[in-house]
């Protein structure tokens, strides 16, 4: 035991020095759309075993031992095999969530060759080896996934911006509220695709976790959306418009679930399911909290008030204003708590 929480502290360190020190370059940002079209092929090209019972779940065909892992670092909750197979808007943001920075890690490494990179990752989640993506028989699955890849793009271009744009506030009773944007994680463990030819993939999971002086940690992300559902200011009124724990404006919902899912979901569908709605939020603010982290010159206590900002007026430059300031102000005090609850599990 006391190896395995040596191992998790190195890991955690590792991660925090990567966060630190490696910088991103711009070339290698990837859009929503991109990864959206990614985790699509995936389902598209996913190898089926023509067996009932084969142990693999959801369209992607996941391996159980993955989905507790992925669901909990994606959502801050974590789901069963079962529960995950069971809500696909679930299971699809949850692996936008996974296969951003490893399609990212692969962009760079390809020399920002999106074919590449594309073959690449498939070649990391069927094998764990990204550098197979031209062997046999990777080679055919890898084309397949590009193949379906490209189709994507092709139909959705004009659809998705490459930088998510900002919805219109909302609003809970007499106050202002929130807006928002887009989507990631860290990489997952690969895949196996049954008694298929394909190799089986690997079973570890890296952490490899882009940062630079604008990139921000998947647990920072977590603890904003946290931090904003538990300072939602409550209406009083049943029936007030606004859905969720997060209070969010009915009108935004439908965008935010297709931008983040490719499925659009009816306000009620992103109510009730609180993990689903979680996921679909930590893809909306990530990009929220990424621009005003930049803003704030990479102070983060002012861009997590910048951040609340926004949610709560539409505008970040109210922060220390009036009433809004009070409110960025408890976000800024429930977002740092969280940071201590972490630390307090090493």
């Amino acid at each position: 035991m006391s190896s395995l929480i040596r191992q998790a502290k190195r890991l955690l360190l590792s991660t925090v020095i990567v966060s630190v020190g490696w910088t991103l370059p711009v070339q290698a940002q990837l859009s929503d759309a991109q990864v959206g079209a990614l985790v699509e092929a995936l389902r598209l090209a996913a190898p089926q075993t023509g067996i009932e019972n084969d142990g693999l779940y959801s369209d992607w065909q996941i391996k159980p031992e993955n989905i507790p892992r992925w669901s909990r670092q994606c959502t801050g909750k974590e789901l069963t095999p079962t529960q995950f197979q069971d809500s696909p808007a679930t299971a699809r943001s949850i692996l936008v969530c996974v296969m951003r920075n490893v399609f990212r890690e692969q962009y760079g490494a390809s020399n920002n060759n999106e074919s590449l990179a594309v073959q690449r990752t498939a070649s990391w989640w069927m094998t764990g080896d990204a550098t197979r993506y031209n062997s046999t028989p990777t080679t055919s699955y890898t084309q397949k996934v590009l193949n379906f890849y490209q189709q994507q793009r092709s139909n959705r271009q004009s659809q998705q911006p490459a930088t998510p744009q900002q919805p219109a506030t909302q609003a809970t009773a007499s106050q202002p509220q929130p807006a928002s944007q887009s989507a990631t994680p860290q990489q997952p463990a690969t895949q196996p695709t049954a008694s298929q030819s394909q190799p089986a993939p690997q079973t570890t999971q890296s952490t490899a976790r882009s940062s630079s002086s604008s990139q921000i940690s998947d647990p920072q992300v977590g603890r904003l959306v946290e931090a904003l559902r538990l300072a939602a200011p409550q209406t009083g009124v049943e029936n007030d418009g606004l859905y969720s724990e997060w209070q969010v404006k009915a009108e935004n919902i439908p965008r935010w679930s297709k931008q983040c899912t490719d499925k659009e979901l009816t306000p009620t569908q992103f109510q009730d399911s609180p993990v689903t709605a979680r996921a679909i939020l930590v893809c909306v603010m990530r990009d929220v909290l990424r621009e005003q982290y930049s803003a704030s010159n990479n102070n983060e206590t002012l861009a997590v008030q910048r951040a609340a900002s926004w949610w709560m007026t539409g505008n970040p430059g109210q922060y220390n204003s009036g009433s809004t300031a009070t409110y960025t102000q408890r976000v800024l005090d429930l977002y740092q708590r969280s940071e201590l609850k972490f630390f307090s599990h090493i």
